[in-house]
């Protein structure tokens, strides 16, 4: 396979552009710098399999799972199918991941490229999960001196008068899947953000796998970024992960890469993409429990 050809100049196609960075450093924290680089060798530089990891307070990894390229069905554009794996989680006791926003964007390598556009991507819309429902009373009341004599008798004291009012509370963990434009109204990039249940309050969910369908116009290398924003929770103080960000290189596609058949033994029928069930595919779980015996 012949290398692709890569602008001279950075700036030249959005590569400086489509170099991302990953927000996830927080203040005093270790390792909060990293940078994620394409292999120098040429034969594993394209469409590296991490994406990005992150180990510190919080943890997160995002791994490619699978890479088609085909056609989005047969006589149509070309397309690539992505599969990503992500894995969260707040490695210090008293921590939790309180929401994620992560996205994808594409380009063009070169100038002249066409811009990938999202053909569909999964899990898309709103997600509701583990909903919780919560009763709350309230009471509203005040106090009234009385005195005096009825029918003969002498009364005194204070009588309280009450009045209670309940109402429901409900709470979820929340996840909305979106695409992005660029300033054209084209649809070049996807977007996931997850909240947690602020009742419950039991973090975000630690594994999620999502899957793009992108249809390109031609069959030359294009380039992928990725960028991470998390917030977390320590000893139920807010704390915003910020502070250093690095620069990270952009992911290199190549058409005429191998397909990867990681999830699917039997392979993809590269002719007719569009027939692969991306909600089948996409999965979101929290972390499982496991009794000791």
């Amino acid at each position: 396979m012949s290398e692709l050809e890569l602008p001279e100049n950075s700036n030249a196609a959005g590569v400086e552009a489509a170099s991302f960075e990953i927000l996830l450093a927080q203040l005093g924290d270790e390792g909060s710098g990293y940078h994620t680089r394409n292999d120098p060798d040429p034969l594993r530089r394209y469409q590296r399999t991490t994406i990005t990891e992150r180990r510190g307070a919080v943890e997160m990894r995002c791994k490619a799972r699978e890479v088609v390229h085909g056609s989005v069905e047969p006589s149509g554009d070309h397309a690539t199918l992505l599969v990503y794996d992500f894995s969260f989680n707040a490695a210090k006791i008293g921590r939790r991941i309180t929401s994620a926003n992560i996205s994808f964007r594409f380009y063009g390598m070169q100038p002249t490229s066409s811009t990938p556009r999202v053909h569909e991507l999964a899990p898309y819309g709103r997600f509701i999960l583990l909903p919780t429902s919560r009763e709350e009373s309230s009471i509203i009341g005040t106090e009234v001196n009385v005195g005096g004599g009825f029918l003969g008798a002498n009364i005194g004291g204070v009588v309280k008068w009450e009045m209670t009012t309940s109402s429901t509370t409900n709470d979820a963990t929340i996840l909305n899947g979106a695409t992005e434009c660029d300033d054209f109204g084209n649809e070049t990039g996807v977007n996931w953000i997850i909240h947690e249940n602020k009742t419950t309050k039991s973090g975000i969910p630690s594994f999620l796998r999502v899957a793009i369908l992108l249809s390109r116009e031609d069959n030359k290398g294009f380039l992928g970024s990725f960028e991470a924003k998390l917030e977390a929770d320590w000893k139920t103080e807010m704390s915003r992960f910020f502070g250093t960000t690095s620069r990270d290189d952009p992911i290199l596609f190549d058409p005429q890469q191998k397909p990867t058949k990681n999830l699917c033994p039997a392979g993809y029928d590269l002719g007719n993409l569009a027939a692969v069930d991306l909600k089948a595919i996409s999965d979101i779980s929290f972390h499982a429990v496991t009794p000791i015996k």
